[in-house]
């Protein structure tokens, strides 16, 4: 079995840059700084926008080989719907999202949205509105994806466990945030690290 100091040989701790992370759709109000993106959300956007509703902000980042990808997301939603978290992609296509919901003044939603064909199986955790930051790991390895989330950074709970249809395929982090009602929320992303191993 491969021991803990092989393992953090053939891996390389990297810290993102917000920076450097490729926008795909630029909202109107952000700061942006070498270790965190904070974002203003606007009203009627929504992940997959309907009519004349506009996309969520979105920006990404390709990793390469097996990885472990970790991040902080601190918010403050205003009304139901608000959401943030993080997007999986395979190829061109959106495979998973992870992330938080509100609801109202009591609950939170904690969903991860699984697509096979199109279709989304969606796993849900309710947590309390009094959140305002959660922790997040995607782990990457031999076309297995594992999810885990975390309330302080140091206690991490597995949330759900899949397989890619299409493992060879490129894949693609996004970060989301949008207010699909007459809303908007402050959020800011951080703390981002990609641990990706030298050997596959």
């Amino acid at each position: 079995m491969e021991s803990e100091e092989t393992h953090r040989k053939q891996t390389m701790l990297k810290r993102i840059d917000p920076r450097q992370l490729t926008w795909v759709c630029q909202p109107k109000l952000y700061i942006l700084s070498s270790d965190k993106l904070l974002i203003e959300t606007e009203p009627f956007t929504e992940l997959k926008p309907q009519g004349n509703s506009a996309e969520a902000v979105e920006m990404s980042i390709m990793p390469k080989g097996s990885f472990c990808f970790s991040a902080r997301v601190d918010f403050n939603y205003h009304n139901s719907f608000d959401q943030c978290g993080f997007i999986l992609y395979e190829g061109e296509n959106r495979k998973m999202v992870i992330g938080t919901e509100y609801h109202n003044d009591e609950k939170m939603k904690l969903r991860c949205i699984v697509y096979h064909g199109g279709v989304g199986d969606i796993s849900v955790r309710d947590v309390g509105s009094a959140i305002t930051r959660m922790f997040y790991r995607i782990w990457y390895r031999g076309g297995a994806v594992r999810i885990q989330y975390s309330f302080s950074g140091r206690r991490w709970s597995d949330f759900r466990e899949f397989q890619l249809n299409h493992p060879e395929r490129k894949l693609k982090i996004g970060i989301y945030a949008c207010s699909p009602g007459n809303s908007f929320f402050d959020c800011t992303f951080s703390g981002m690290t990609l641990e990706e191993e030298n050997t596959i």
